[in-house]
């Protein structure tokens, strides 16, 4: 059961990272919009959910704060990112996004008391190594004083989503993961709502949400069922697997996969530089099963 999870989770992080490329916003308060509508969207279909079957949907008090504490980390971390990647190198910004799996796995090692492996240390460095090589260069500019604050705080939010996830199976005895993710996108649809009201109101120029959603139809179906399905099996295995091992081939996996499907789907050229990313990001995965 646990491989073809992970197989399955892997896939559906790696539709919703591609959804970005047939997404049309290109100015913060479009993009919070069209993640506002992603998050909505998975909240009503995991409400359906509930109303169609409330025991596997349950929420226990735990459940409900941890959820409240996942939807608040999942909206900051989109915010803080695209807030860096417009206040410095989007190579370097991109690099911090991906290494906050540095984030669970010394959770899991301190906090929840794993076993710290050689070959997970080994991994990591792979990994890390991948993320770099994979991380398109891109067009070289001057970082704003606030840009290393702003990756800084990508770096945590996402790492403590993953940290929140392990600890709420762990609260709940590996149970309402359904229920956490339910709590968790409404939490997280209200804060993009929030911040894109906010923003929307420092912007001179008119713009018309119904339009922009249409759109970005494709972008919002992926979005909603890669982030929602993704998690959703996410946090089930966090409560079965340590997460020392779990984020990590996980986070890896994904990079490797979108570099794959982007040469393949989308006719993106890789650079020799790219081709090593793979092939480390290869090295890792097969690491970190020792």
């Amino acid at each position: 059961m646990v491989p073809a999870a992970l197989l399955c989770t892997i896939a559906l992080f790696v539709m919703q990272t591609l959804s970005m490329k047939v997404q049309h916003a290109d100015t913060l308060p479009r993009k919070l919009l069209v993640n506002c509508a992603a998050a909505a969207l998975a909240a009503l279909a995991l409400g359906a959910g509930r109303l169609w079957s409330p025991d596997a949907f349950a929420v226990g008090p735990a459940t409900f704060y941890c959820g409240i504490a996942f939807g608040v980390l999942f909206a900051l971390t989109i915010l803080f990112y695209n807030l860096a990647i417009d206040s410095g190198p989007l190579s370097y910004t991109a690099f911090y996004f991906s290494a906050s799996m540095l984030v669970p796995a010394a959770a899991g090692v301190l906090w929840f008391g794993e076993t710290f492996r050689p070959a997970l240390a080994a991994a990591i460095v792979l990994f890390l190594a991948a993320f770099w090589c994979l991380k398109s260069a891109g067009a070289s500019r001057p970082a704003a004083s606030r840009w290393p604050l702003l990756c800084a705080l990508t770096f945590l939010c996402n790492g403590l989503c993953a940290v929140v996830q392990k600890f709420q199976q762990r609260a709940a005895d590996g149970r309402q993961a359904p229920g956490l993710m339910l709590v968790g996108f409404c939490t997280a649809a209200l804060c993009y709502a929030a911040a894109f009201l906010a923003l929307r109101s420092k912007n001179s120029g008119r713009q018309r949400p119904g339009l922009l959603l249409r759109r970005n139809l494709p972008a919002v179906l992926l979005l909603a069922a890669g982030s929602a399905g993704g998690n959703l099996l996410l946090t089930v295995l966090a409560g079965r697997v340590d997460a020392s091992y779990l984020f990590p081939l996980v986070q890896g996996s994904i990079i490797v996969g979108v570099a794959l499907c982007s040469a393949l789907l989308f006719r993106e050229k890789l650079s020799p530089r790219g081709w090593l990313g793979i092939a480390l990001g290869v090295a890792a995965i097969v690491t970190i099963q020792l």
